[in-house]
């Protein structure tokens, strides 16, 4: 994995560790913070489709509903995850 100068490596080999998207589905409190985003996230975008920009995206877990997304983030293993 290329590394990014402007994350500090700790950060990244944390994200390499972890997998993310697990995370979401398969924990109580992951699961609890996804459906708490997602409703957060609906109340402020515009009806789909439309366009939108999600920064620090993650592995894309709210990239969903009809909306096309631009991925940015720092974790290419994220990036590639949320692109799948």
């Amino acid at each position: 994995m290329p590394s990014n100068p402007a994350v500090r490596p700790e950060i990244i080999d944390f994200y390499a560790r972890s997998d993310e998207a697990a995370r979401l589905q398969t924990t109580a409190m992951g699961t609890l913070e996804l459906a708490r985003s997602r409703d957060i996230i609906r109340r402020h975008l515009p009806p789909a489709p439309t366009l939108v920009l999600d920064v620090g995206a993650g592995t894309g877990a709210h990239a969903h509903d009809g909306y096309t997304v631009h991925v940015v983030g720092s974790v290419l293993k994220y990036v590639s995850q949320a692109g799948a």
